[in-house]
């Protein structure tokens, strides 16, 4: 707790940590005010304002010659917030967050809006202010997006982590794990399968008559990224292939046609895109050098992104479940308020492979 704050706050926040946490479950009396004036060495006067306080958010009630009994949680005393740094720059993640407050407020809880602007350039601070934000405001429960491309990244999101739990504030990850696969947090999260997603893509390249394979991503990929990898080298080893003979090739988004002329040398016809952001600046530069799409090479990426059927060539994708995803988010956190010992889950749900004219049909 802030030593700053007046006394009587630092002893609400802590009776109320331990209301959220059910070391006072509903219907439980809280300690008499001397024994909290001595627990926290303070004045009745002080221990009395501080269940004031706790009276007006409806968490505690005060009834004379009976004492101070703790409430069942009401319909609108549930409350979680977006740690989502990066949200402006995947698109998936808008319709997740609309997925999550429609189910939210259904479900009577409700999701508090930050005051910042999630278009931070730096992600670190960004989401070290909200994350004071939101103890702060006290929420019940943070939806978390671990921030990558950053130093230190696996250290410093667990870190938001722990400051989190240490106030008793549920998280709930969604998309990607803090650590890379296979090693795994004990925290909930909610996201798509993406060795699956992978595997299932080069499946159909392969179907289609595809017998060299490349996969394309940036600088540095993503945990989710590298896991799509790898479900695509599964599939070339179940149809009796090396999984070696995928070739893995790096984007320069500023000279996309420095990995098109590398493609087209190694003689490659079935292209892995790391996502639809990588795919479309490489199909247009497949297209510059006159490379007959679908006939001579084939493209494919991941996420469906609304750009992803207006490309010179329509792109075919792996569209992720972006609604579901949040609707399974939100009960997965109601949960964890409401059993916060329970153990931890874990969701993949599966896509849909939608495909356009950019691999419809067997390879020439």
């Amino acid at each position: 707790m802030n030593p700053s704050k007046p006394k009587y706050l630092q002893i609400s926040e802590k009776i109320r940590i331990l209301i959220r946490n059910q070391t006072y479950k509903p219907g439980d009396l809280l300690p008499a005010e001397q024994d909290l004036a001595k627990k926290y060495g303070a004045s009745r006067p002080t221990v009395a304002k501080a269940l004031k306080l706790l009276t007006d958010e409806k968490l505690v009630r005060r009834r004379a010659g009976f004492g101070t009994q703790v409430l069942a949680p009401g319909k609108s005393a549930l409350t979680a917030a977006f740690l989502i740094p990066r949200i402006h720059e995947t698109e998936i993640f808008e319709p997740i967050c609309a997925g999550i407050t429609q189910t939210a407020a259904e479900a009577g809880m409700q999701i508090i809006q930050s005051s910042e602007f999630s278009r931070e350039h730096d992600p670190r601070a960004f989401a070290e202010t909200m994350t004071e934000e939101f103890i702060d405001a006290r929420v019940n429960g943070v939806f978390f997006t671990p921030i990558e491309h950053i130093p230190g990244q696996q250290e410093f999101n667990l870190e938001i982590i722990k400051r989190l739990g240490r106030e008793s504030i549920r998280v709930v990850l969604l998309d990607r794990d803090v650590y890379p696969w296979p090693r795994q947090t004990p925290y909930d999260l909610i996201g798509i399968d993406n060795i699956e997603a992978g595997y299932i893509m080069a499946n159909h390249l392969l179907g289609n008559g595809c017998k060299k394979l490349a996969f394309v991503s940036g600088t540095y990929p993503a945990v989710t990224v590298q896991l799509r990898r790898i479900g695509s080298h599964e599939a070339l080893v179940q149809a009796g292939h090396r999984a070696n003979t995928l070739l893995d090739v790096e984007l320069d988004a500023d000279q996309p046609e420095r990995a098109a002329k590398a493609l087209r040398k190694a003689g490659v016809q079935g292209i892995i895109c790391a996502n639809d952001a990588t795919a479309a600046p490489l199909l247009r530069a497949l297209l510059d050098l006159g490379i007959d799409l679908p006939h001579e090479m084939q493209v494919c990426g991941f996420d469906d992104v609304k750009y992803a059927s207006l490309l010179s060539v329509p792109l075919t994708s792996y569209r992720q479940p972006t609604k579901d995803i949040g609707r399974v988010a939100a009960r997965v956190m109601i949960n964890r308020i409401k059993t916060p010992d329970s153990p931890p889950v874990r969701v993949t749900l599966r896509g849909q492979l939608v495909i356009r004219e950019s691999s419809c049909g067997p390879i020439d």
